[in-house]
């Protein structure tokens, strides 16, 4: 197991024989591969579970609304990141300008966790969906090319959010 820091948070990698080499004499027991399917769901998920249950109990009840709106907001954004993109922005901003730290980082938790969340590889939520869809298997032939492919929407996503938050400071700047 590795754990390395990143800035926005962290991750842990485990022993999984999909992607490393592994000794003869390992019967690979121990690598996240060949664990029952119900871990190889929950683990993904626990992360997020936990920020989002910490940024919960900052925001109160407000905050499971705002989570479920983010997905559509996530999406609606990223379809138009210089215009409903750039209003949510402002929205996000405008809330930074008004509240604390602490409320302002529980709302940037929560838009981080959906994000989290969405089906594509390489997120939380992508993640546990590859898992469920292998059946607990530990390897299956399909599953790097789906991979590959559910890496493109969420790729896409991301970078109509750059667009969009660059779009954003630029016009900041200008002003």
């Amino acid at each position: 197991m590795h754990v390395k820091l990143l800035p926005l948070g962290g991750n842990v990698v485990l022993k999984d024989t999909r992607e490393e080499t592994l000794y003869d004499d390992d019967r690979c027991l121990d690598a996240y591969n060949f664990q029952p399917l119900w871990k190889q769901v929950l683990l993904p998920l626990s992360g997020v579970g936990v920020l989002l249950a910490l940024s919960l109990g900052i925001l109160g009840a407000s905050g499971w609304e705002r989570f479920v709106a983010t997905f559509g907001q996530i999406i609606h954004g990223a379809l138009a990141p210089l215009s409903a993109a750039q209003a949510l922005l402002g929205d996000g901003e405008s809330f930074a300008r008004t509240h604390g730290f602490a409320l302002v980082f529980a709302l940037f938790s929560l838009k981080l966790c959906a994000f989290n969340l969405l089906p594509f590889a390489g997120l939380n939520g992508g993640q546990a969906l590859l898992a469920i869809a292998r059946g607990g298997k530990p390897y299956v032939a399909w599953e790097e090319s789906v991979a590959k492919w559910l890496l493109l929407p969420g790729l896409a996503i991301l970078l109509a959010w750059v667009a969009a938050f660059g779009w954003y400071g630029w016009k900041i700047m200008a002003a």
